[in-house]
């Protein structure tokens, strides 16, 4: 009875220190104590987190951009008897040219690459009625011989233009399209004629406008309505008309174009050289604005130049391309140089702020050959459009006659235009 008597008493000892311990453990309202709220966890206050910074790249600087575009002349091709166009013959209505170009394609690699097609195209349907000199009407096939080749964009306002008639116009423009070829220079109505040829070259617009001074005296195939707006005339033997070239170049330029090409088909067959007035206009309007001249229509090359405005920029001036794809090797007499050719590429830059220079020219001989011996290409009279490096036609050719008229080329070239324009790439 003792034992359980200190066993309860020791128990409640025990309880009572444990609360006492307790009670100094707990603040109470004092002078001694501040009141502390509770504020449960969830609601503590937290600090902001700083998000972390992300990579920002900085915008690109602008860099400058350059495009090449690329000139030959004439595509002439001859129907009939010995003619270029018999040589592609392979049926009764069909023909293959891409063997004509096949040489040449390698080099025909400019951002916009321009010829000027010298006749009208298939203008009946299903290469109908062929017609040569003076009133052309070639074989459809040579266009898209001319898109495998590389060509995008084609010069149809010249003196061949209306050769079978205004539906011959119509019709030839309508085929070039039908192959994705655009074409500068003739007008089906009035309304195409004031829709400008601006054509996006990686970024850099281009415009195209092309002049003729002449229809071959087939103004008589046209009503006075269609003749108003068919073709851009000028007179190339007078500067009257150079103010209002300009105003259409300036027009180009209003319309969005940043670099302008005019086309010019004007002056004398087979002479090596423009006359003093060609070149007054020629220089002119290369001072009015325009960026580069495409001469054409003496089926032979003349000189080009840099022309330089007085504010301190340059155009070019193409006088005459002369032929590109032609055989006016039956001319009587002979015109060796008709064979010759140019194929011209012009670097172009626009800088970051806009500005547009011409950079570069280079200028390849070319040499419009037929293998008479047929010991070259596929046959006998088969044609072939070569390029002329340093003075050498490509290896395949190994008749030496043919390898030294592809020299004449070349040195016939250099003679007109300059040694320190023409290629030596290969």
């Amino acid at each position: 009875m003792k034992k359980l008597f200190l066993l309860v008493t020791s128990v409640l000892l025990v309880l009572a220190l444990a609360g006492c311990r307790r009670d100094a453990e707990v603040p109470t309202q004092s002078d001694d104590y501040d009141v502390v709220d509770y504020v449960p966890a969830a609601e503590y206050p937290v600090s902001p987190v700083e998000p972390e910074e992300e990579d920002f790249e900085p915008e690109p600087e602008p860099e400058p951009v350059t495009i090449r575009v690329q000139f030959v002349g004439d595509i002439l091709l001859h129907p009939r008897y010995t003619g270029s166009v018999e040589t592609a013959r392979v049926g009764e209505n069909e023909f293959y040219f891409k063997p004509f170009l096949r040489d040449i394609m390698a080099f025909v690699d400019g951002d916009l690459s321009i010829a000027n097609l010298e006749t009208p195209v298939d203008v009946m349907g299903n290469n109908q009625d062929l017609t040569t000199f003076p009133w052309f009407n070639v074989p459809f096939e040579i266009l898209p011989a001319l898109v495998y080749s590389g060509f995008d964009h084609l010069i149809f306002g010249n003196n061949h233009t209306v050769d079978r008639g205004f539906d011959g116009m119509v019709a030839t423009i309508a085929n070039l399209e039908s192959v994705g070829l655009r074409q500068s220079g003739a007008y089906p109505n009035a309304d195409a004629r004031n829709v400008p040829t601006i054509i996006d070259v990686n970024g850099v617009q281009v415009g195209i406008i092309a002049y003729t001074d002449s229809l071959n005296g087939n103004d008589w195939m046209l009503t006075p309505e269609q003749n108003a707006y068919v073709v851009r005339r000028f007179r190339s033997h007078v500067l009257d008309d150079v103010p209002s070239m300009i105003e259409s170049a300036s027009w180009l330029r209003e319309q969005g174009a940043e670099v302008v090409i005019m086309s010019l088909h004007w002056g004398a067959e087979y002479v090596n050289h423009p006359t003093e007035t060609q070149r007054l206009i020629a220089r002119q309007l290369v001072e009015g604005g325009v960026d580069i001249i495409m001469g054409n229509h003496a089926h032979v090359i003349q000189p080009v130049e840099w022309y330089y405005r007085e504010n301190g920029t340059r155009g070019f001036i193409i006088y005459s391309l002369g032929n590109f794809l032609a055989d006016q090797t039956r001319l009587n007499p002979p015109i060796e140089p008709t064979q010759f050719g140019k194929l011209i590429t012009v670097e172009i830059t626009r800088t970051p702020d806009g500005v547009i220079t011409l950079d570069e020219v280079d200028i390849l001989p070319t040499l419009t050959m037929r293998d008479w011996a047929g010991d070259t290409l596929r046959f006998r009279d088969d044609i072939s459009v070569l390029p002329v490096i340093e003075g050498e036609l490509p290896d395949f050719v190994t008749n030496q006659n043919i390898r030294d008229w592809g020299r004449r080329a070349y040195h016939h070239v250099i003679g007109l235009v300059g040694e320190e324009f023409v290629t030596r790439r290969r």
